[in-house]
């Protein structure tokens, strides 16, 4: 694996403060939902499950990773079925048709895989190797 500069060591950083940021927003998105009076069992059992999707092996691994700027293929992947799990959830729940519900699924997957497609191209634009597995 090549040595990463200064630059890019700096944008996996900044990438890993996000990353959890972004999952303490939403853990407290989920914990503020929860305690609203009209959340039902089925609603605080569905945020159930999305916070442990966020506390999750695969979050944790993304984590650790970014966090040791250990960037792959894998770790893109797991980012992406993170996100898909969390339209998942939120999907499931929404009471409204199936057409409706499809409809929303596949928007949010085109901008999941849009950012994927964005995070690979700035990597690659700062020769940033990403390892295969």
């Amino acid at each position: 694996m090549k040595t990463i500069q200064i630059v890019q060591r700096q944008y996996i950083s900044e990438w890993h403060d996000y990353f959890v940021k972004f999952i303490g927003e939403l853990l407290g998105i989920v914990e503020t939902m929860m305690t609203y009076p009209s959340a039902t069992d089925e609603d605080k059992k569905g945020f159930y499950q999305i916070k442990l999707l966020l506390h999750g092996k695969e979050a944790q691994e993304v984590e650790k990773a970014l966090r040791d700027g250990n960037i792959s293929k894998s770790v893109l992947n797991k980012i992406e079925k993170l996100d898909k799990a969390l339209v998942d959830f939120a999907i499931e729940h929404l009471r409204t048709d199936v057409i409706v519900k499809e409809f929303l699924k596949q928007l949010a997957y085109l901008k999941i895989a849009h950012d994927k497609k964005v995070e690979e191209n700035t990597l690659k634009a700062l020769n940033i190797p990403i390892g295969g597995e």
